[in-house]
Parts: structure tokens; sequence; C-alpha cells
């Protein structure tokens, strides 16, 4: 049982860790980025600049805590990493999709700023895509078929990643849409939704590898 509560822990805070990672690389004002915070700022008013570096530095933090939870408890650490990933990705594919689902004429257009993809097939990508992203996000979290899913959600994720290496290549100014639509037009957003998709496409991989089951089923004996 001790095992089981320090390894428990340790996972805890690394999900902290790596939320407060995705946080300053992708959502620069979220409740959980530290670097925009006034009473910092005051003390270190440069401190805005440097979000990616401590994202990164939060990453590897949370990234070394998992070794110590793997040494103490495998089999629990192991279970405890698939239901986080699956629920944190899965939730972030269903979060992105929504805003896009309500605007999928909006949606087309940032498609067509990336100069990708032929001007016909623009408005068809914009509504089949996100749903791509809801379903397969909700398939993730709640039915049992994670090899499937996690494999979907890792070529949307090389999708996400040759767009935004395209984008950045002809120098587009744009971002890559993922969470909203208005003001996409920062180069810097592009880099650091390059960042976080890079970040989070090696456990989407790693759970295509996991055997299919639910969450539920992870932690039946």
């Amino acid at each position: 049982m001790r095992k089981h509560i320090f390894a428990a822990a340790l996972l805890l805070i690394a999900t902290f860790l790596v939320a407060v990672s995705v946080a300053e690389v992708a959502f620069p004002e979220s409740f959980l980025t530290f670097t925009d915070k006034e009473f910092l700022i005051e003390k270190f008013p440069k401190i805005w600049k440097y979000n990616i570096h401590v994202g990164l530095a939060s990453l590897a933090l949370g990234i070394l805590l998992v070794v110590p939870a793997y040494r103490k408890d495998k089999d629990f650490t192991i279970k405890g990493l698939e239901t986080l990933f699956r629920i944190g990705i899965g939730g972030m594919f269903v979060f992105a999709s929504i805003f896009k689902i309500q605007d999928p004429k909006q949606f087309a257009t940032l498609v067509a700023q990336y100069q990708f993809l032929p001007d016909f097939i623009n408005n068809f990508f914009g509504l089949v895509y996100p749903q791509f992203e809801l379903w397969f996000g909700l398939a993730m979290i709640f039915t049992p078929f994670i090899k499937e899913s996690a494999l979907a959600i890792f070529w949307m994720f090389v999708s996400f990643i040759i767009a935004l290496t395209w984008a950045l290549a002809l120098d587009l100014g744009i971002t890559c849409g993922c969470f909203e639509l208005e003001g996409a037009q920062s180069k810097s957003e592009a880099w650091t939704a390059l960042i976080r998709d890079l970040i989070l496409i090696g456990p989407t991989f790693w759970l295509t590898l996991r055997p299919n089951r639910s969450i539920i089923g992870i932690w039946k004996k």
C-alpha cells in the first residue's frame, strides 16, 4: 500500500508539472501559467519572455519524477500513466473540436491560410476534421479501443506537425488554430504549438502499443 501511495503522489506531482508545461508553452494566459502572474512579473519583469523555457523545464522535471515512481511500483505507474494520458490527450482533442464544429467556415478559412491543401478540399476538411477530433478523443477516454483511437490521434499530430512546419518554413505568420480561431496571426504561437505537438506525440504513440481495454479495465486485476 505504501508503495502505491508513494507512486501515486509522484505521478500526481508529475501530472501537475506536465500540465504546467503544456500551459506555459501553449496557453500563456491560463490559470496554470506562472510566467504571466503579476506578482512574479513585478519581481522579474522579463519572466514572461521565458515561458517556453519554464515549460520545458517543468516537463523535464515531471518526466524525472516518473522514474522513481516506476522503480517503486512499475505496474501502478504504467496503469497511472495510461489513464492520465488517455484522459488528458483525449480530453484535449474533444475540447479542441468544439469551437471548430461551432464555426466550420472560419476553421476552413484558417486551413486555407496554410496554402497546403487544394482550395476545393478546404471546406470539406473544415467540416470533417473537427468531427474526427471529437469522436476519436471521446473514443480514447470512453471506449476500450485505445489502439485505434490513439493511432488516429497520432496521425492527427503528424498532420499538425507537418502543417505547422510548412507554415513556419513559408513564414506565413499564422497559428495552428488548435484552440481558438480569432486572432490566429502569430508566428510565435505557431512555434509553441509545434513544440506542444512534438511533446504530446510521444505518449500518444505509446498508447498505440497498449492493449485494448477501457480505463476501468486498466485497473482490473
